[in-house]
This record gives C-alpha cells, sequence and structure tokens, in this order.
C-alpha cells in the first residue's frame, strides 16, 4: 500500500502498522496464558460482614436490634439474585434464583432478618466458591485452547534468508517458515532443512521430546525444544491442522450432553415446580387455622424451597464430565463429549484391528520369489511398483518401499489403466493393455489361478503363513501367477500387556483381520489372545456385519430381560482401529476409537481420538471413563442423600433456613470437588507464546525481517 501510495505521488509516513518491535501484535490480547481466579466481589464481601452482625441479636436483650443490619446484607446481595430471576420469570420459567429471591422474601416476610440474609449471601457467595472450584477444569481448557500458534516466520522469498513474522492464520500451504529452539510450529508441514527435538506432549501427552529430521512430518502447536533451527514447508492451514481441530474437538464436547446428564436436568425441571407449589401451599392455606400455625408452617416452606434447590444436583454431571474431557485432552485423548465416558464404561468387549493397531503397521518385504524366466526380479519389482505407488494400505508401502531400495523405477512407456482396489483382497489394473493382479491368496483362489501354482512355490508360501508373515502373489495376464511375496509387520511392544490389562477390566479382547488365518493366529498368539477370539480373512464388510451382529445380540437380550426398563445395557463394543478401512466398523461400534496412522482423518468421525499410537493410552481412557463414571454415581447418591437428611430434619423441627442454605452450599461444593479430582494433580502447562521478549528487546528480530 506504502508503495502504490508513493508511486503516485503522496507523501507518507507510517506511525503504526500492527507491528511492535518486528512482532504483529493484536491489542488487548497477550500471549502469556492466565489462569482463571474468579474475585469475590466487595458487595457479597460486605453483605458478608453484616450478616454475621446480624446474628448478634441471638444474645437478646439490647442486642435484638442487631437483626436490623441482616437487611443491610440482604440490600446488597439480593439485587443480582432478583435481577436473573427477573429474566427468569420473563421466560415464564423457574430457577433457582427465583426460588432463592422467595426463600428472602418470605423470611423478611416473617421479620426474620438474619435468616434473610443467610439465604442471600451464602447463595451469592456459593456462586462464586463454585467458580473457585470449577476454575481448574476450566484453566486445564483454556491451556489446550493456548496451543493454537499465535504468529509465524515465513519466508518471503523463496531461496533468501529473509523472513517475516505474521499471524499464524495468514500462512498459506507450501510456504517455508522457520522455527527457531523454543518456538511454536505454527502449521502442520514437513521438516525442510534442520534436526532438532520437538515436544509433542500438548498434542500427544508424550513427554519425551521426538527427534525430527528433514523429510519428518511436523504438527502445528507442538515446540521446537532442540538446539538447532528447523525449516518447515507446510502441508496444512493454521486452521486446518491436527492441533486446530483437537482445540474444536475438546470445545464441541463440552456442549455434547449424555444421557445421565439430560436426565438429571429433566427431573430438576419436572420436580422443582411441583416442590415450589407444594411450598407455596405451605406458605399460605395453614394460615386459614392460626398465624401460630400459619407462621410455623410458612417457616417450613421457605426451608422447603431452600432444600429443594436443585443446584448441587444438576452440577454434578457436567463438572465432572469436563474435569474428564481436560483430563483426557491433557493425555493426548479426544473424546467427544460425556456421553462417550459413560458409554467406554459400559463396554464389556473391545474388537481390535489388526494392522496398525495391534501391529506398529511398518510391513517390510521379506521374501520375493519368482520362477518365470521372462518376469525377472526388477521385472517383478517394476510390476509391484506400478501397481502399488498411489495406493496408502500399510502393504502397498512395503512393496513401493523394496522397488526403492532396489533403484527400480516405472517405465515411462508403460499405460497404467483402469486400476482399482478390491476390497481386502487386493488391486487390479491394465498395464499394457494386459490384466495384472496383486493380491492376497483369497483373490486368486477365486480367480481360479492358485491351483496352477507350482508346488514347491506353494510350499513356500505355506511356509511363510506359518511364520506369521502376509503372503501375496503377482499375477499377469497370458503368464498367470509370476510371482510370490511375503511381508511381515511387528507386534506392537506394548500390545501384550494391554490385552492382559484389559481383561481386569472384565472386558474381553477380540482381533478383527483381513489377513490369513495362520498370519492371524500367530499375531492373535503373540498378544494373548484365545483362539476363538481371533476372527481372520475378514473384508471391510465382514468386520462390519460382525460388530452389527454383536450389537443387535446384545440388544436383543437386554429387551428380553427388561423389556419397559429405564435400564442401559450393559455389553456394549468398542471398535479400535486406525480408521483407514475400518471406519464403517469404527462408526457402528457402541465406541468407535481411532489411533495410529489414520487417527488424524478419523479425529472427526471417531467418537473417540488417541493423537499416538501408544496401545497404553486405551487403558487410561478405560479407567479414566470407569472414575468418570462412579463420580457421578457419588455425586448424584450424595447431593440426594444431603436433601434427605435436611428435608427430615426440617420436619422435625431441628433446622432453619441459613441451615439449609449451608447444607445446599457445602453439597455443591463436594461434588464439584470430587468431581475435579479427576484432573491431573500436577500444574496446568503453561505453553510459551513462541516469541522472547527479551530476545526481541536484545536485536535478534530487527524490525519485521530477520536475517537468518
Amino acid at each position: 500500500i506504502r508503495d502504490i501510495l508513493l508511486e503516485n505521488g503522496v507523501d507518507l509516513s507510517i506511525h503504526a502498522d500492527g507491528y511492535e518491535e518486528g512482532i504483529w501484535t493484536m491489542h488487548g490480547e497477550e500471549d502469556e496464558l492466565e489462569e482463571t481466579k474468579p474475585k469475590l466481589q466487595w458487595y457479597i464481601a460486605l453483605s458478608g460482614v453484616f450478616w454475621i452482625i446480624s446474628l448478634l441479636y441471638a444474645v437478646g436483650g439490647t442486642w435484638d436490634s442487631f437483626k436490623y443490619f441482616g437487611l443491610i446484607s440482604v440490600s446488597l446481595a439480593t439485587p443480582k439474585i432478583a435481577m436473573k430471576a427477573y429474566t427468569t420469570l420473563r421466560r415464564l420459567q423457574f430457577d433457582t434464583n427465583c426460588m432463592m429471591l422467595f426463600a428472602t422474601l418470605g423470611a423478611i416476610g416473617l421479620s426474620e432478618y438474619s435468616e434473610a440474609a443467610a439465604v442471600a449471601f451464602l447463595f451469592s457467595l456459593s456462586e462464586w466458591l463454585e467458580s473457585m472450584s470449577t476454575s481448574r477444569a476450566r484453566n486445564a481448557l483454556s491451556s489446550i485452547a493456548k496451543l493454537r500458534p499465535e504468529r509465524a516466520r515465513v519466508q518471503q522469498e523463496n531461496g533468501t534468508n529473509k523472513f517475516i513474522i505474521v499471524p499464524a492464520t495468514s500462512v498459506s500451504v507450501g510456504s517455508v517458515v522457520s522455527v527457531p529452539t523454543g518456538d511454536k510450529i505454527p502449521c502442520d508441514g514437513v521438516v525442510y532443512e534442520g534436526s532438532s527435538t520437538v515436544d509433542e506432549s500438548s498434542l500427544t501427552g508424550e513427554s519425551r521430546p521426538i527427534q525430527k529430521s528433514p523429510g519428518d512430518m511436523v504438527s502445528g502447536g507442538t515446540i521446537n525444544t532442540g538446539r538447532a533451527q528447523l525449516l518447515v514447508k507446510t502441508t496444512s492451514l493454521a486452521n486446518d491442522s491436527a492441533v486446530a481441530r483437537l482445540i474444536r474437538l475438546v470445545e464441541e464436547a463440552q456442549v455434547n450432553r449424555s444421557p445421565t446428564e439430560m436426565l438429571i436436568d429433566e427431573v430438576a425441571k419436572r420436580y422443582t415446580p411441583v416442590v415450589v407449589l407444594a411450598a407455596i401451599s405451605m406458605c399460605t392455606f395453614p394460615w386459614m387455622m392460626s398465624a401460630e400455625i400459619g407462621r410455623e408452617w410458612t417457616k417450613m416452606g421457605l426451608i422447603t424451597i431452600v432444600i429443594a434447590c436443585p443446584c448441587a444436583l444438576i452440577i454434578s454431571t457436567p463438572v465432572t464430565y469436563v474435569a474428564g474431557i481436560a483430563a483426557a485432552a491433557q493425555m493426548g485423548i479426544v473424546v467427544k463429549g460425556g456421553a462417550h465416558f459413560e458409554a467406554i464404561a459400559r463396554v464389556n468387549r473391545i474388537a481390535f484391528d489388526k494392522t496398525g493397531t495391534l501391529t506398529k503397521g511398518d510391513f517390510k518385504l521379506l521374501h520375493l520369489r519368482e520362477w518365470n524366466k521372462t518376469f525377472k526380479r526388477e521385472r517383478v519389482l517394476q510390476y509391484l511398483y506400478a501397481m502399488e505407488m498411489n495406493a496408502s494400505h500399510p502393504l502397498a508401502l512395503a512393496l513401493t518401499s523394496a522397488a526403492k531400495s532396489e533403484n527400480v523405477s516405472v517405465p515411462e512407456k508403460w499405460g497404467i489403466q483402469d486400476h482399482r482396489s478390491l476390497d481386502g483382497e487386493g488391486v487390479v489394473a491394465r498395464i499394457n493393455k494386459k490384466k495384472v493382479y496383486v493380491g492376497n491368496m483369497r483373490l486368486f483362489e477365486r480367480l481360479g489361478l492358485l491351483h496352477r501354482l507350482p508346488d514347491k512355490e506353494l510350499d513356500f508360501a505355506k511356509k511363510w503363513m506359518e511364520q506369521g508373515c502376509t503372503v501375496g502373489f503377482l499375477s499377469v495376464e497370458g503368464a498367470g501367477i509370476v510371482a510370490s511375496y511375503c511381508v511381515a509387520d511387528a507386534v506392537r511392544t506394548e500390545a501384550k500387556d494391554v490385552v492382559s490389562s484389559i481383561r481386569k477390566f472384565d472386558i474381553e479382547p477380540v482381533m478383527l483381520t483381513g489377513d490369513n488365518t495362520k498370519a492371524a493366529l500367530h499375531i492373535g498368539q503373540c498378544v494373548g489372545l484365545s483362539i476363538e477370539n481371533i476372527k481372520s480373512q475378514l473384508l471391510p464388510h465382514e468386520k462390519l456385519d460382525y460388530i452389527k451382529g454383536v450389537v443387535a445380540e446384545s440388544e436383543n437380550n437386554f429387551e428380553k430381560i427388561f423389556p419397559c426398563s429405564f435400564q442401559r445395557r450393559n455389553d456394549l463394543i468398542m471398535m479400535c482401529g486406525d480408521g483407514v478401512n475400518d471406519a464403517p466398523a469404527l462408526a457402528m461400534a457402541d465406541v468407535g476409537v481411532a489411533m495410529g496412522a489414520g487417527a488424524a482423518i478419523a479425529m472427526d468421525s471417531a467418537d473417540v481420538t488417541l493423537l499416538d499410537s501408544d496401545l497404553h493410552k486405551l487403558l487410561k481412557l478405560v479407567e479414566l471413563s470407569k472414575r468418570v463414571s462412579w463420580t457421578i454415581i457419588e455425586n448424584v447418591a450424595f447431593s440426594l442423600f444431603v436433601k434427605l437428611i435436611v428435608m427430615t430434619l426440617t420436619f422435625a423441627g431441628y433446622t432453619n433456613l441459613w441451615a439449609a442454605i449451608g447444607s445446599d452450599v457445602g453439597a455443591m461444593l463436594v461434588v464439584t470437588a470430587n468431581g475435579m479430582k479427576l484432573l491431573p494433580s500436577k500444574k496446568s502447562i503453561k505453553n510459551q507464546s513462541g516469541y522472547d521478549a527479551k530476545r526481541i528487546e536484545g536485536g535478534d528480530i530487527e524490525e519485521q525481517v530477520q536475517l537468518i
């Protein structure tokens, strides 16, 4: 803009352009994460002082006039309650503010000024105490939101060493960004130059820094903790990065309400008007009998209104879910709402996909045999490379990597047409007008080619399968099967321990795989699965049918036992896979958990996402879900128990208004603190903004351009 104006003869000088000492700044925004610390309002504190003074009336005699200090306390604490109650009543609704206002005015009408002050002050105080108690959960969620990078150092021109600092959201795909030590990586990308360690704990929960070198993928929001600068070529916009999607999902998860939460709200919505109507009846009809009886019953009616206030009951569930969601996110687990915690707590079977879940999904070509003189090793690798180079399955990557390692490439003159995938079998295409197949034994049995395989080669294939390898073949039209190969995948080191630990939760592990039976049995036995729980040679739709069958059987059995019950099924099934080729099964299961290579892709559709490939996180998820479920039961039971005790004491004549409101506030604080125990005990991590003001002041960054 400046250059255009100068070219047109406009004389100008720039006083401020949005940059401060080389940094793009948004006024009013701070990079430092500030934890929420609710402050007690002065009028509430003063209201409490006057309430305490009013209690001196109990001394009697000349001290009796001190009860009028209760009116001052009420005048300080009530206006905010009254405004909220007025807003609610205008919508033809009735909430806790209305109940407390009614109780306060009723106590004043009975000249019980100290008790009116107790209701107004303690209820106002309870809101502040609730904010204090839940601030830890809010701070945990805020720390997740702060993972989003604010700024980026973008290369101005390709091949130059000039970088300009701009908002991370303005970085385009394909840009080269500089990430010095201690800075956040602004967007997902690939390391272009440099070698350093990156702290991914904010995204995956993994505390150990990961070594990154040219060609390695990095995620936006992670931090360069090594001693060298990284140059990163971006592959996505800041708003489309894995960390941005994580933030969105965590925010959305707070809105998704569970069945228990909705049930409690519905009960509170229905029973509150009934209790209020009963309390109004207690405060009115007894006066027809006598003033003394009317006064006594009015007091009990006001106490009933206070006791009926469902504060503790309503807050008992959402505060627990928020703490659970925050705790899971800090461990690198995204749970899309409290409903999934409830479902996981009732799971009694977990179906694991094999490739990429129980195994690492990192296949290697172990053996390649060719027996047709026309198709030597190089020619076979050319065919395999041509057929698999555009596929994303781990098996395909193993074959293409083997071809590359032997410097084999696809001839430019080859014409590849009609390439398509055969679900659970392999791929087919036309190369130089000849139909070519690459796939497993089932494919070639269907094609009627397997019986033509030389006995010697069939024996080799069977031997490979007995060793737990995945076996495949290559056929070319006119020549039949011309080669066989075997690839192997390593079992995750933690898989056996996880499978064993899962059983301690009374959950039965099952493995679903499209691999051959012998290879499946070998892997299954390595991780400790029983033979009956190893389901092999399954096509993607057969995995889906298995999940459908389990869900349908569970629902039918449940309806036979509880045909007219509000009970919920306790034999749910969880599907855990990489989301690459088992997405339908993940969607059909009661709970779908995506992890591994496809986790980023499946993040938006899965119920739960493990942001790295550590199966131990699945154990943490199950344990956390059990704790969340039990905490909710504890909170609801405690809330109802307190109300029952206080109501009993009320009708026995052993309580009063301030004791009733005190018990309600106390119960609310107890259930809130009980929910907060789900959060990790360590302090919230304060994420640096990525730019050190001291370095800037020291001259490392001059104006908007830094020479690297």
